[in-house]
Order: C-alpha cells, then sequence, then structure tokens
C-alpha cells in the first residue's frame, strides 16, 4: 500500500516556517525494481559484469551486487584490476554456492540446509553478506544439541560468529555430561564429534566418575580411536589419557591379549607402568586390593541421565 504524510501544508507566506509537504512511500518499488533486474540478468539483458568460480558462470550487473555486497563494492569501486574486467573469478567460493548467494542478492531469497550451511556461511562472510550469515547462525542455533555442540562450536569460532560461539559453548558442559551416558557414550566414541575433541575435553570425559559404562574396555577403546584419529600429533598424549583409563578394573584377559599388544602402549613407557600397576592389581588376593588405591582402582559411581 501507499503511506502518506497526512500533516496540513503550512502557509506559504509565513517566511519563518519551515515548509513540510505530504510524502508518498512506496513499499513496493524497490521489490519491483529488483524483480526487474532479476528478469534482465537471467535474460543477460544490460549485464556488464560475468562472475566466475570453478565452471560456473554468471552474469550479472556490477550496480547491483556492489549496492548489496560490501564485497564488491569495494571489487568495482576501487583501484583493483577486477573494477573494469568483463569477468571476474573468486577461487574461495564453490560455483553453485556463489550462485545461491548471487541470487540471494537479486531476490533476497536463501534455503539453508543442512547440507550447504557449512560452505554458505563462510562464501555470505567472504561476500560480507551479514544478514545471510547471521540466516545460517540462526539456523545452526537451531540445530544446536549436547551432541553436535562441539563440533558447532569449532566451527562458529573459526567464522567469528560470536553469538553463534556464545550459544554452542552454554551446551559444552552439558555436552559432556550428556556422553557419559552408556547409551550415548557408545554411540559417540567414533563419532566426528569425539574424534576432534581436545584432549582437555577428552580427559573431562573419561576421567569422570559418572561415567556409566558396561566395561572400562569401552574407555579404552575409545581412547585408542581418539588417538589414532590423528595418530602422528596425538599419540605424545597416550599416557597423558591412559591416567584416566582404569585398567586394574578390566579383566586379566583383556589386560594380556588387547591392552598390552596395543602398539601405543609398548610405545610409552608410564603407560606400561600403568599396565604393570592393573597386573599388580591382579596377584593380590581381594581382600588386600582395597589397600591399592588410587583414581584407577576406584569404581565409577554413574548418575542417571542429565537433563539438557
Amino acid at each position: 500500500c501507499t503511506k502518506l504524510c497526512h500533516q496540513k501544508p503550512l502557509d506559504l507566506k509565513d517566511d519563518n516556517t519551515e515548509i513540510h509537504c505530504p510524502v508518498t512511500v512506496n513499499p513496493w518499488h524497490m521489490k519491483k525494481a529488483f524483480k526487474v533486474m532479476n528478469e534482465l540478468r537471467s535474460q543477460n539483458l544490460l549485464c556488464d559484469v560475468t562472475i566466475v568460480a570453478e565452471d560456473m558462470e554468471i552474469a550479472a550487473h556490477r550496480v547491483v551486487l556492489a549496492a548489496c555486497s560490501p564485497y564488491f563494492h569495494a571489487m568495482f569501486t576501487g583501484e583493483m584490476s577486477e573494477s573494469r574486467a568483463k569477468r571476474v573469478r573468486i577461487k574461495e567460493v564453490d560455483g553453485w554456492t556463489l550462485r545461491m548467494l548471487i541470487d540471494y542478492i537479486y531476490t533476497a531469497e536463501i534455503q539453508v540446509t543442512e547440507e550447504n550451511v557449512q560452505v554458505l556461511l563462510p562464501a555470505a562472510g567472504l561476500l560480507q553478506l551479514q544478514d545471510v550469515k547471521r540466516t545460517c547462525c540462526e539456523f545452526l542455533e537451531s540445530q544446536l544439541h549436547p551432541i553436535n555442540c562441539l563440533g558447532i562450536r569449532a566451527f562458529a569460532d573459526m567464522h567469528a560468529c560470536t553469538d553463534l560461539l556464545n550459544k554452542a559453548n552454554t551446551y559444552a558442559g552439558k555436552a559432556l555430561l550428556f556422553l557419559q551416558t552408556e547409551q550415548h557414550f557408545s554411540d559417540v566414541v567414533l563419532s566426528e564429534e569425539y574424534l576432534n575433541l581436545g584432549v582437555e575435553q577428552v580427559c573431562s570425559l573419561i576421567s569422570s566418575d559418572k561415567l556409566t559404562i558396561a566395561s572400562e574396555e569401552k574407555v579404552f577403546e575409545a581412547v585408542i580411536a581418539w588417538v589414532n584419529h590423528d595418530k602422528d600429533v596425538r599419540q605424545e598424549l597416550m599416557a597423558r589419557l591412559m591416567e584416566h583409563v582404569r585398567l586394574p578394573l578390566l579383566s586379566r584377559e583383556y589386560l594380556v591379549q588387547r591392552v598390552e599388544e596395543e602398539i601405543l602402549v609398548k610405545n610409552s613407557s608410564a603407560c606400561k607402568d600403568y599396565l604393570i600397576e592393573a597386573m599388580k592389581y591382579h596377584l593380590l588376593p581381594t581382600e588386600q586390593r582395597a589397600l591399592m588405591k588410587s583414581t584407577r582402582t576406584k569404581l565409577r559411581m554413574p548418575a542417571s541421565l542429565p537433563k539438557v
């Protein structure tokens, strides 16, 4: 609809009073204009630049791109060679993502999905399309869960999404508690979320007395999986992690057949000391084992699943 300012015009003869005239505002004007410009683009009419990414070529109008993207504004109004070039190649964005973002510039429409958000957000950041970046952050926020929040937190930190990072951080503590239940611990120890945890987070998880597991074997295997995920870097952390694995609570057969044969254990003198400690524990009479007190001989006392 058309909006009118209904203020009555003042007497033109009054030289001491500012004259006000009615102003008409058409809220549909810009939408109609962009619709026409997009139609012109689709017919390759009046286009004065072709944006290229990979094998994708996208005809566009410099003035439209510059009006909506500070990135293109700087490119086309500065002294860069691209300001005069008919074809501009962008190497940092894949073709389909760039097409989506240029479509957005003309239509103000974007569809964010689980499949495209991880490429769409950094591309929107590059082109300085803050509304698209904000939409991506809101989408990721809606997907936050104790299982995935660690990955989302790292992604938000990498791309300077402060609000999303803060919201993901509120889930971090809950995530570690959530993973302490066997139901979820068993499911996630081989997931990307777990394998990409930092060493401090893994230590916090496996050292907890509240970790609910059927056997301490699961903790040992989780440590081996985490180290092997980036073995060259992480193998030196093996002793630090094994400090929290309660080897004395494992069966003697498992200690001999699995732990003792693990190459990561063989290559660490500290890990071999933990294995010897466990073997000594099993050699003691049952009534004397209580005298051998350490965090590794303490039974875990799991709690019920926390609310998140």
